[in-house]
């Protein structure tokens, strides 16, 4: 056999090689960005999930395939981690997903996008994707006002709704224009003392140390893009309407919040036909961080999956 033949070979057959070694890492990824099916494993995980969209959302999941769904939103600055200290406290029989949104922790950082509908239709489609149902969605601040618009606009998917932090749908005034004020002026790298200050103004009781650490961490991942667009969302959005969620819905509200108010609490049980507001004494805005026990306990007697 020639010389000339036998290279022609090699390279013929390390053309193929490099040929299926590409196919073999495109369907890897697309497998990661699928995500795994339902029925795969129970085993705790960190996902990815491409939407339709092209928005590539990570996530957490843990526990039994066909068990009872849980969505869970994080609040503005955070990530799936804002449940770290609730997750290990739901019980494997329930099919728990907590959700990065869009601009934060591994979740794409866009440009823009971060109005209020934005983020839903993220979930929206998260759900669709997943073919999720019968599910309990679950909100924490700006996840609380994405989980009142994914359930005024629900086709049937959520079964219950739980909102912590929340409010009525939009903040005062002079509340608006605090918040716009400090994020348009955050500039990339975003700087530490902003972020440990921004999620220390959410808590009265104390969290654990390295919890508050993850938290800090994970504000630092969301870029002056991503502030930027939730403090102009919060000038223009409009207050989901609330009157279309028929769903049994569960507010959580402690009573010593920074952002919401008594007042405002009971708007919001007003405008949700059915709704009971539970106040924790003694407790700031991110109250699933400060009583993860008790939350975690309520939750779960409000699913009827304890």
């Amino acid at each position: 056999m020639s010389s000339h033949l036998i290279k022609t070979l090699r390279r013929s057959a390390a053309i193929s090689f490099a040929l299926l070694l590409c196919t073999f890492l495109t369907l890897a990824t697309d497998r990661a960005y699928a995500g795994p099916p339902e029925s795969e494993s129970a085993r705790p995980q960190s996902l990815l999930l491409k939407l339709p969209s092209g928005i590539t959302l990570n996530y957490f999941v843990q526990g039994d395939p066909k068990g009872v769904p849980i969505v869970l939103l994080h609040g503005a600055g955070d990530s799936w981690h804002s449940y770290d200290l609730v997750l290990p406290r739901l019980p494997e029989k329930c099919r728990v997903y907590a959700v990065t949104l869009r601009g934060h922790g591994w979740s794409d950082h866009p440009a823009e996008g971060f109005a209020r509908t934005d983020f839903a239709a993220d979930i929206t489609a998260f759900l669709e994707q997943l073919n999720l149902r019968n599910v309990t969605l679950v909100g924490h601040s700006l996840g609380s006002f994405v989980a009142q618009q994914v359930a005024a606009d629900d086709k049937g998917r959520i079964a219950k709704l739980v909102l912590i932090g929340s409010g009525p749908g939009i903040l005062q005034d002079q509340a608006r224009q605090e918040i716009q004020s400090v994020f348009s002026g955050i500039q990339d790298p975003v700087p530490y003392t902003f972020a440990r200050d921004f999620q220390a103004s959410t808590i009265y009781a104390p969290v654990p140390p390295a919890f508050f650490e993850t938290l800090v961490n994970e504000a630092l991942k969301a870029p002056a893009s991503t502030w930027h667009g939730l403090g102009k969302s919060f000038q223009t959005q409009q207050a989901a309407p609330l009157d279309k969620i028929k769903i049994p819905t569960l507010i959580f509200w402690g009573d010593k919040d920074n952002f919401f108010k008594k007042a405002d609490e009971e708007l919001l049980v007003s405008k949700i036909v059915g709704s009971k507001l539970v106040v924790y004494p003694e407790t700031g805005h991110a109250l699933h961080w400060e009583r993860p026990e008790r939350f975690s306990t309520d939750l779960l007697n409000f699913i009827g999956g304890k």
